[in-house]
């Protein structure tokens, strides 16, 4: 009994490497440090194949069954652990745990030449080895590309449908894989059944590994032509900025010209004596001067014509808007970057002011250095009070995609930063947080 107990045992604990391979694209994304990590998630998945074990044993049942709870509870505790969308944790979880099963039937495979006479549903201290070795290997090979590839999808793909079409194939895979059981080895050995096993395996395998490295590229293409139209925004808005800049010289440059007329009229009209011609003249004059609309919030241009477009909407939408800035010269962020964030911010913060009457309508930014350490982007703005929360995160209740917040958050940890959402009442607070490079 006790030798059965332990090659249970050891069959389930193949599941371990993979629940902890689990957490190689989630690892920005972790709710607890990797020391709690130990006594928060893994020591209760120890607990729970010990516990399973037993069951196996006292209850006589088949690994392909007593996995399905294992692997079910293995999954609530990783949810819980780490803080993205259900959506991108299921799809990680389903895809690995699908060429794991993979992997176990690789062992079942090796395990017939072994044991001709027995099936699937047996226990064996070869197959239950086999596997581990397999799911060991098998992370030890992948873990430096998910490791570096892994977190970029799980940061910049924040598309929920997509998320969930991609779950469909590796969920297909893993649910087949999961029932088809070879009940007797020794069906396996009539005709070409061992080499079809094996192929049918095969080709699963490299699908699931060809389908990984074609959503990656694929999520690679879609951040790309965002990056691209952030690029175009940024470059369009700094466009208008200069030519508004250019038109304004041009005016002032006529204005100049024609001075030496003003001064000349004036001679005659105080020669004249004509003291309320000349107010009035004044006035006159006054009013036709070129008037700059443009105000130099910074020295970073692209922020600078980013700051008064939106100076520009609020003005039109009839919201006040107060600014508050000191950015200095070199950025932890590159430009479309930086214009990303305060971008999102305030085209959020200005659809939720158009959500309400325009008295109570208001946005007050704040971009400030503290202790020469940190840049912080501090929003405040007025909404309607309603908020939908999902998994801790705020969705959007006006129209879009309801993926800027996540993209202000994608740009803040991608260099160690923080961003913080909150509400009070009916205002909405952002709270970004970068780290500048020490000299």
């Amino acid at each position: 009994m006790t030798e059965k107990f332990f090659m249970i045992f050891l069959n389930l604990l193949s599941l371990m490497p993979a629940g902890i391979f689990c957490y190689f694209p989630m690892r920005r994304y972790m709710r607890v440090s990797r020391k709690k990590a130990v006594f928060t998630v893994f020591l209760p998945q120890a607990a729970i194949i010990f516990v399973a074990s037993l069951a196996a044993l006292m209850f006589d049942i088949r690994p392909h069954i007593i996995r399905l709870p294992v692997i079910a509870l293995f999954f609530l505790i990783y949810y819980r652990s780490i803080n993205v969308h259900i959506t991108k944790a299921i799809f990680v979880y389903v895809h690995i745990h699908a060429v794991v099963i993979i992997l176990y039937s690789f062992a079942n495979g090796c395990d017939a030449l072994i044991h001709p006479d027995l099936g699937a549903g047996s226990y064996t201290w070869s197959d239950s080895l086999l596997q581990l070795l397999f799911v060991s290997v098998y992370v030890a090979l992948v873990c430096y590309p998910v490791r570096r590839f892994g977190p970029v999808l799980v940061e910049k793909l924040s598309s929920v449908r997509i998320w969930v079409s991609a779950t469909m194939i590796p969920g297909i895979i893993l649910f087949f894989n999961l029932f088809m059981r070879v009940e007797k080895y020794e069906s396996l050995f009539v005709n070409k059944v061992f080499r079809a096993f094996i192929a049918l395996h095969s080709v699963s395998f490299v699908l699931i590994i060809l389908l990984t490295i074609f959503f990656y590229y694929v999520v690679s293409g879609i951040f790309r032509e965002t990056q691209t139209q952030e690029e175009l925004k940024v470059l369009k808005l700094q466009e208008r900025y200069f030519k508004a800049q250019q038109q304004y010289m041009n005016d002032t440059a006529r204005v100049r010209h024609d001075f030496k007329h003003t001064i000349h009229t004036l001679e005659r009209l105080a020669s004249d004596g004509d003291l309320e011609e000349i107010k009035n003249f004044l006035a006159r004059y006054t009013d036709s001067m070129p008037k700059n609309e443009l105000v130099c919030y910074c020295e970073n241009m692209a922020v600078n014509a980013l700051l008064n477009y939106y100076m520009e909407q609020s003005k039109k939408a009839k919201t006040r808007f107060t600014l508050e800035v000191d950015m200095p010269d070199e950025l932890p962020v590159s430009d479309v970057e930086m214009c990303a964030v305060i971008g999102n911010i305030l085209e959020n913060a200005m659809l939720a002011c158009m959500e309400i009457d325009t008295q109570d309508r208001y946005i007050d930014l704040a971009i400030r250095v503290e202790n020469n350490a940190q840049l912080y982007i501090l929003a405040e703005n007025s909404f309607n009070g309603e908020v939908q929360i999902e998994d801790g995160k705020y969705r959007t209740t006006h129209s879009g995609n309801g993926i800027g917040l996540s993209s202000v958050m994608a740009v803040a940890q991608s260099c160690g930063g923080t961003a913080r959402f909150s509400h009070e009442g009916k205002q909405f607070y952002s709270d970004v947080i970068f780290p500048l490079k020490t000299k």
